[in-house]
């Protein structure tokens, strides 16, 4: 399929695109945050009273969850206000009070009040924090009001802790924060908030005496305080900075599996924020003879991905063993010049010695910017060998063994047979590189050299069978075995592993080289969700289920993809609470299921496949049996469905585009239809009406011929309009292909004297004969449609051609067809006119014999029929003037044919 491709003007570029800014803005929701530094500055009242405002001037607004704080001038405030029933919760054997969604959004206010945006909501929620369920809001055009402290946003998470010395474990990205719609800093004076708190307006006695000696002293609320005023007013600066053109920098950040890269990755966050550039997280996977990880290190780095994806970073995948070398190789590539990294990843290479991964970074790529961000807790942990290759190996010593054993018995047969110690050594040397490509790390290089050396020694130099060499030369043969051995060894592994990471990063390459083939191929929506279920189950091997979603993000029929050999085997896909979470990521354009944070207890991960402007359809990978899918197959996945997506949304325009042409060129064709009736209706309705008019009032009194020659032309008049009424539906039921068909073996002279009997009565002054060539000639058509074709043809010889002219039908085999000829010898029709003469409402440039001009519909009906039968149409000059139009119909032969009824 081609689709066209426009360059569009950057002016109008730019204009649609603050047009669907606009728009955006108009169908999301808008978010209100009463922004605090502490409990208790009055973040809740401020908000109840605003909605009170709101309901006075008019707004519809619910109360959809407030902290029960048991304060009575909170709750004073909220009389008054519609309040939305707590979902109540069972969370561990307690009932728990949380935020009904659902009842939000059927109840569908103006204006919806949920305080505490960073709770978390309890196990059997939709979502597993409240600042999604406020998302969800946002998305279905509800209004939000909500509450927050500072110490909840998550780059600031780091800093408020080293500075109260308590761990906040509630956060809320920074993008939801810096996408409000306004932030309205509720702030008092630490010195009123701390009369507050011990006059018991906040906290109960007991409950406000430990909070004054821990977290509510007066130097942490100042600084708490310093940093809300802080991030509101950086809040202005980011927006009006988003809001403008300019180009930031970009900044990479190393996520590895340890726990401190936790605050490098905030710090980062933060450094793209401050630069207004882009995150990129980069993750460096093991080759597949490297380090596996352990069950924890995997919880944990997932727990690190997921962390920079919810602050804004886009995560990229790569493979290899040494991650300096990959960052500076991707990051010049990439063209970003700053890196950030966690200080618990960059100590020195050998068990905490040796160069740093950040003086490799700067030894590697001298342009980068490198950042380390220093993590407390592992101040004092070293850190084994970083990188796989450098790691001890059991199975690589007994490989070294065995290549020392193969070694000694090959040189124990060359020393027997006479060859020269000489050759011995030569021996060992190609024994470490063959078994080499067994091993893994550098214990096989290790010991092979080692073990080697000194089996040389013990049994093929004399003194044999001892440790002692006679002979100055062989030190130097000692050291050259050993280091010799080492390094092609080395270089092997190296090599054996780099071969490994190039063969993932073919396997990707040609996965997605496959998939845009075979997309490109596609010409339906169902083909390409076929093409994407077939290369996610090459890429996973696990079952997979995809919906189509219509411009409503409503849900087609499932269609389930097994593995092969495994069919009926995903029943769990198919019901129906499955293709609720999936008509969710359809409605929210969000990811959800299993190993997400909405909708956790699904058996599958559904992933959306959007385009530009929607989502198209939805894709769930079986997830419950399976086990979690790895950040390298997850980014293929991902840009897999991304294409996918790109491709369904420009075969729907295409199709959209197709509909509106069809569309036009209908609306054309009808007032092409309607301008030509009208005109064309007036002459026989004016001579039938003037006719008429005539008769009733001339009476008796108009001679016997005048009146017959008038009641004539009222006849041949309606007959006329029959014929245009004939034409008229019949071109409808062929455009609508809606023609019944009767096919029949027919005699072709039969039919066309049928015609010829239907045309002679209009045709007075024209003489029409058939001419026959002795030889009966059956056709396979539907005689009733080949008549009217005929009498079309006949019909317009007779209105375009002068009186006493001769219309002649003929017909002729020519091997399977039937050649039928319409001719005349009247004026002829000109070169340029003949491609369109079969086009629907072209007349022509003649004038027609009766002057009665024609709608242009007869030649097109004979085209549609004859293409109805399977034959051709056209014309060509006669000799020595007039033109011919023939057609073709399927001959049949007449002994078969006879023998068949018989």
């Amino acid at each position: 399929m081609e689709f066209e491709k426009m360059r569009q003007n950057p002016d109008d570029l730019l204009r649609r695109i603050k047009m669907d800014e606009a728009s955006a803005d108009e169908t999301q929701g808008r978010l209100k945050i009463f922004f605090g530094y502490a409990a208790g500055v009055g973040k809740t009242y401020a908000m109840l009273d605003a909605a009170h405002d709101a309901l006075t001037q008019g707004f519809d607004v619910v109360v959809g969850y407030i902290e029960p704080h048991q304060r009575p001038a909170t709750s004073a405030l909220l009389e008054g206000l519609e309040s939305i029933s707590s979902a109540m919760v069972q969370h561990k054997g307690i009932v728990l009070r949380e935020f009904d969604l659902d009842a939000a959004l059927e109840r569908r206010p103006q204006i919806v009040l949920v305080d505490e945006l960073a709770h978390t909501n309890a196990d059997g929620c939709r979502h597993k924090k409240r600042y999604q369920d406020v998302e969800e809001l946002l998305r279905a055009g509800i209004n939000v009001y909500t509450t927050m402290n500072v110490q909840h946003l998550e780059s600031l998470n780091d800093k408020v802790a080293a500075i109260t010395q308590v761990p906040v474990h509630e956060r809320v990205p920074d993008r939801v924060f810096d996408r409000a719609a306004s932030v309205e800093l509720i702030d008092i004076e630490p010195e009123e908030l701390i009369e507050r708190l011990n006059a018991g307006k906040i906290y109960k006695t007991d409950q406000a005496r430990r909070a004054l000696s821990h977290f509510f002293t007066k130097k942490n609320l100042a600084a708490l305080r310093e940093i809300a005023l802080r991030r509101t007013a950086d809040r202005l600066n980011r927006n009006s900075y988003a809001s403008g053109l300019g180009a930031g920098e970009d900044v990479l950040l190393y996520v590895s599996e340890r726990p401190g890269d936790v605050r490098a990755i905030r710090a980062a966050a933060n450094m793209a924020q401050t630069y207004h550039g882009n995150l990129v997280a980069l993750v460096v996977e093991s080759s597949a003879g490297g380090r596996a990880l352990g069950v924890e290190e995997e919880r944990a780095l997932r727990s690190n991905v997921a962390l920079a994806e919810e602050l804004g970073a886009h995560v990229v995948t790569v493979q290899g063993d040494d991650p300096a070398v990959q960052i500076a190789q991707y990051a010049p590539a990439a063209g970003i010049g700053r890196v950030v990294l966690g200080s618990s990843g960059n100590e020195g290479r050998y068990f905490g010695f040796g160069e740093t991964m950040a003086k490799r970074l700067m030894r590697l790529a001298s342009g980068l910017c490198v950042s380390v961000v220093p993590d407390a807790s592992a101040a004092h942990r070293v850190t084994a060998v970083q990188s796989p290759i450098l790691r001890f190996s059991l199975r690589d010593v007994w490989i070294a063994l065995a290549a020392t054993v193969v070694s000694c018995l090959v040189g124990f047969g060359a020393f027997q047979t006479g060859f020269g110690s000489s050759v011995v050594p030569m021996l060992f040397l190609l024994s470490i590189v063959i078994f080499a490509r067994f091993a893994d790390t550098v214990t096989y290089s290790l010991a092979a050299a080692l073990v080697g050396m000194f089996a040389y020694n013990f049994f093929f130099t004399y003194p044999r069978f001892t440790l002692m060499a006679n002979g100055l030369s062989y030190p130097l043969v000692f050291a050259c075995l050993a280091i010799g051995g080492f390094a092609i060894s080395l270089l092997t592994v190296r090599m054996k592993t780099q071969s490994v990471q190039a063969v993932r990063r073919a396997y990707r390459t040609e996965v997605l080289i496959d998939t845009s083939r075979r997309l490109r191929r596609a010409t339906t929506v169902d083909e390409c969700l076929a093409i994407a279920a077939n290369q996610v189950i090459r890429l996973l091997n696990r079952p997979v289920a995809m919906y189509d979603a219509d411009g409503q993000a409503r849900l087609g029929e499932l269609a389930v993809f097994d593995l092969p050999g495994t069919e009926g085997e995903s029943s769990g896909m198919v019901d129906e609470r499955e293709r609720a979470v999936a008509a969710w990521v359809a409605a929210n354009d969000e990811r959800a299921g299993a190993t997400t944070s909405t909708l956790m207890d699904s058996k599958c991960l559904y992933l959306p496949i959007h385009g530009k402007d929607r989502v198209h359809g939805v894709a769930g990978i079986l997830i419950a049996d399976e086990g979690e899918i790895g950040s390298f197959e997850k980014n293929l996945l991902v840009a897999i469905l991304e294409e996918v997506g790109q491709t369904m949304e420009r075969i729907r325009l295409f199709q959209e585009a197709q509909e509106m042409k069809v569309k036009a060129e209908t609306e054309s064709l009808r007032s092409k239809l309607l301008r030509s009736v009208s005109h064309d209706l007036r002459t026989p309705l004016t001579s039938i009406s003037g006719n008429a008019e005539v008769l009733m009032e001339g009476g008796d009194r108009i001679d016997f011929s005048r009146r017959l020659a008038l009641y004539r032309d009222i006849r041949e008049d309606s007959l006329w309009l029959v014929d245009l009424v004939e034409n008229l539906l019949a071109v409808t039921r062929a455009e609508e292909g809606r023609l019944d068909l009767n096919i029949q073996a027919e005699v072709v002279s039969d039919v066309m004297e049928e015609a010829v009997r239907h045309c002679e009565r209009h045709a007075d002054a024209h003489a029409i004969r058939i001419d026959s060539e002795g030889e009966l000639l059956l056709a396979s058509m539907d005689a009733r449609l080949i008549v009217q074709v005929l009498v079309n043809l006949i019909g317009n010889a007779v209105n375009y051609t002068p009186a006493e002219s001769t219309v002649v039908l003929s017909a002729h085999k020519h091997g399977l067809w039937i050649r039928i000829d319409v001719a005349d010898n009247g004026l002829g029709i000109v070169d340029e006119e003949k491609p369109y003469v079969f086009d629907m409402f072209y007349n022509g440039s003649h004038e027609r014999g009766d002057h009665r001009r024609g709608m242009g519909l007869g030649l097109a009906l004979c085209k549609s029929i004859v293409e109805a039968h399977g034959g051709r149409i056209g014309v060509r000059d006669a000799c020595p003037h007039g033109c011919i139009f023939w057609f073709t119909l399927p001959a049949l032969d007449m002994a078969s044919t006879l023998g068949l009824k018989r």
